[in-house]
């Protein structure tokens, strides 16, 4: 059996630059890398005027249990823990969350849980939509804020 080269699962340079400049940081906001990986990626693109830390399993931090508050909470957690991911940082996010995911991902956003990140005061703000001619199909890259201003609505009702 033929063994991917890791590199497949990082998210390329460019793709990341291009996302974080949709992130409406400001100065000395303090933004975490929710799972930096070996490269580091996310965390090498965050802004200089920003106050930026990481997360990563295999150095030792592990997000899903760190208590630490920030101001921004962004990357490309793993995919299958990607609810759990979006729900840790909207426990330790003070103004916003920007996550990568593929559409699982996004389908794992059903309006229950827009109902817990609306509980905590998150909304989602933007959904920007990059390919990766590496992976299969389309991938979300979702902005939440506490900004009401928001443009998605749901029900919660079952028909």
């Amino acid at each position: 059996m033929k063994v991917k080269d890791i590199t497949f699962h990082y998210t390329k340079p460019e793709m990341v630059k291009d996302l974080i400049e949709l992130i409406p940081f400001n100065k000395y906001e303090s933004v975490l890398d929710a799972g930096s990986g070996k490269n580091k990626v996310w965390y090498n693109n965050i802004p200089d005027y920003c106050l930026k830390e990481e997360c990563e399993i295999e150095d030792g931090k592990d997000f899903l249990t760190i208590n630490t508050r920030y101001d921004w909470i962004i990357g490309n957690p793993p995919f299958h823990l990607g609810w759990k991911f979006l729900e840790k940082a909207s426990e330790i996010s003070d103004k916003g969350i920007a996550f990568l995911g593929n559409l699982n991902f996004f389908n794992s956003c059903v309006p229950n849980r827009f109902e817990k990140l609306k509980s905590k005061g998150f909304y989602l703000r933007k959904i920007h939509i990059v390919q990766d001619k590496r992976w299969f199909g389309r991938y979300y890259f979702l902005i939440f804020t506490k900004n009401t201003n928001y443009f998605l609505s749901w029900n919660t009702k079952s028909y």
